[in-house]
């Protein structure tokens, strides 16, 4: 069930790539600095003082942790931008990916962490998406823009360096819970399926004929002063949020 999701999940996004590529939001010209604000989010104080902390900690460490503050990216969607802007600029050494950016739109008022392959066992999902929410977004909402990115960037550091809060465990599914949840994967997999129809008909009757037939195709194999990009990835892994 679960891989037929996916399958169609991935057909639909690359019928609509094309689309979405046309409205695509610019990717902004690769940072000189660690700490790069381009509307006045942050006082000049913190800025200089979070840039120069980023630089220290690259010297020392290697990671290269970088923020950007623009404005907005329109009706982009803010995952695929993010990916892109990260991935474009190479944050992170090349063969360890071990770089992380924090992404702070002002006027859209949200923010994304993409996190590099190399960091994602140190920061993952769970944690960035508890810096977001419970770090950074109080913050925010309070009016304290200084202290919402100082706060959030001392916690990322903290759990790179391992000394991060650990997210409380789910509550463990109970067999009632997975039919419902096998309801809720049935209803996602029909969705798809017509939205999938109705923009490309033939590409859904395939996917129809493969997926009745069992799926049994073979499984793929598994990817100074100042700042400038050493190469990395981002490992599609983070999170983003809003305020």
């Amino acid at each position: 069930m679960i891989r037929a999701v996916t399958f169609l999940v991935l057909a639909a996004w690359l019928t609509f790539v094309g689309l979405a590529r046309g409205q695509a939001a610019p990717i902004p010209p690769a940072p000189t600095r660690h700490v790069t604000d381009t509307v006045g989010f942050l006082s000049p104080e913190t800025r200089n003082r979070l840039d120069e902390r980023l630089e220290q900690y690259e010297r020392q460490t290697g990671h290269q942790v970088v923020v950007w503050i623009g404005d907005t990216i329109g009706d982009a969607a803010l995952e695929d931008w993010a990916v892109r802007t990260f991935e474009a600029w190479g944050v992170g050494r090349k063969g360890l990916d071990d770089g992380l950016v924090m992404f702070v739109l002002a006027k859209d008022r949200k923010i994304d962490i993409e996190v590099g392959y190399g960091l994602e066992d140190r920061v993952p999902d769970a944690i960035a998406s508890r810096v977001i929410r419970e770090v950074m977004a109080p913050r925010l909402q309070a009016g304290d823009p200084n202290g919402a990115v100082d706060a959030g960037v001392s916690a990322l550091l903290e759990a790179i360096e391992g000394h991060a809060f650990v997210p409380a465990p789910g509550p463990t599914t109970q067999p009632e819970a997975r039919r419902g949840h096998e309801l809720i994967w049935l209803g996602i997999v029909a969705a798809v399926f017509l939205v999938l129809f109705a923009v490309n008909p033939s590409l859904a009757l395939t996917i129809l004929w493969f997926i009745m037939r069992g799926g049994r195709g073979g499984g793929g194999g598994g990817d100074g002063g100042g700042f400038s990009g050493g190469g990395g990835r981002s490992g599609g892994g983070g999170a983003r949020g809003g305020w």
